[in-house]
C-alpha cells in the first residue's frame, strides 16, 4: 500500500525544516577542522572559477549544457 500524499508531504516538510542550512562552526579546540574547512572552501572556489573559464573558452555555438558535456572530461 502506497503512503498517502499528505503523509509524504508532511515528512518532506519536516525534513526540510530540520535540515541545517549552515555548516557547523569548527570547534576552537580542533584547529585541524578549521584548516580543513579553509581548504575545502578554497577548492570549491577554484572549481567554480575553472568551470567559468571552461565555459568562456567553449565554442560560441554550444549552449552552456552542451559545452559542459564537451569540456567536462577535461576537468578530470
Amino acid at each position: 500500500m502506497a503512503p498517502r500524499s499528505s503523509t509524504v508531504r508532511c515528512v518532506v516538510h519536516r525534513a526540510v525544516r530540520e535540515t541545517p542550512l549552515e555548516p557547523p562552526d569548527p570547534s576552537p579546540a580542533d584547529p585541524g577542522s578549521a584548516e580543513l574547512r579553509r581548504v575545502v572552501d578554497d577548492l570549491t572556489a577554484n572549481a567554480l572559477m575553472t568551470g567559468e573559464l571552461f565555459l568562456e573558452v567553449a565554442p560560441a555555438y554550444l549552449s552552456d549544457t552542451a559545452a559542459a558535456d564537451v569540456l567536462g572530461p577535461l576537468a578530470t
